[in-house]
């Protein structure tokens, strides 16, 4: 009797460690040259600055597609990526109330503070070639940086782990950012992001995730310019697919003495980005 109880408790514990492998997950991007992948984005920023007696507030709502085309897949898994925004709504109300609007799709000629926006739209913005992890291989632009662009390129892909996981495990990506100074020059300040892969359910995984600023600061003016980075949000992954299907970012920061001790910059970002299913 004793072999056998003993016997029975190697066999859960072959069984208990044959589950524990299978509930570890590769998370893996599939590229295939034709594919098209769309997103329909949304973006809402609040920005308050107030300086002294001064109080300005904008609010900024952006509303989009943001297209991939699969031009081309290596030998090593990595797609090189044409980007594309075919439509784009935009709207801004200001500290006096005025509202200007633009929609691409029901407007030619958009009003003024929205006059570059065509250019940008329904045409080439980037290639970039991004590896199965999510990693950034090389990137060519086409255009300078652009409301539409912002909105729709706040992020790339999230890099995965080079090894398969199991739910609950986290890993970190750093990277740096250049900010301008008052004496004219570029302070690198470097960031961390943090992912947790919280659950995979019906084949979707789950992954939370923040970001922080490693360097430390003193100077507020440098720092009023990085807060509208410090994200948190979920993002949902097909796992099987190897696709995005889901993104949503939040910011909610403020700093003071950022121009001077009595001024106070807030800013409140909701980004909204789903896989448009065709």
């Amino acid at each position: 009797m004793k072999h056998f109880f003993v016997a029975l408790l190697a066999l859960v514990g072959c069984v208990s460690a044959l589950q524990a492998e299978e509930e570890k997950y590769l998370l893996r991007y599939q590229w295939k040259k034709g594919d098209v992948f769309a997103w329909e984005v949304t973006h809402r920023n609040r920005t308050t600055t107030m300086v002294g007696n001064l109080v300005e507030n904008i609010d900024t709502y952006a509303h989009s597609e943001k297209s991939w085309e699969v031009e081309s897949v290596d030998e090593d898994g990595v797609g090189t990526i044409i980007n594309v925004v075919p439509w784009a709504e935009m709207r801004e109300k200001k500290e006096d109330g005025t509202i200007i609007s633009f929609d691409s799709r029901v407007e030619a000629v958009p009003e003024e503070g929205f006059e570059t926006a065509p250019a940008s739209l329904g045409r080439p913005l980037a290639r970039i070639s991004i590896d199965a992890r999510g990693k950034q291989v090389a990137r060519e632009d086409y255009q300078t940086t652009t409301i539409v662009q912002q909105a729709n390129q706040a992020y790339v892909c999230v890099v995965f782990p080079e090894e398969a996981i199991p739910v609950g495990y986290s890993w970190t990506t750093q990277y740096p950012v250049y900010v301008p100074t008052q004496a004219g020059l570029l302070q690198r300040v470097d960031m961390l992001q943090r992912f947790t892969l919280e659950e995979v359910a019906d084949g979707i995984a789950r992954v939370a995730y923040s970001t922080k600023i490693l360097t430390p600061l003193s100077d507020n003016s440098i720092r009023a310019q990085i807060i509208d980075r410090l994200y948190s949000g979920v993002f949902l992954f097909d796992v099987a697919r190897g696709r995005s299907l889901m993104l949503t970012q939040k910011v909610d920061e403020q700093v003071f003495g950022f121009r001077g001790e009595v001024s106070r910059l807030k800013i409140a970002i909701n980004f909204d980005e789903r896989l448009i299913l065709k």
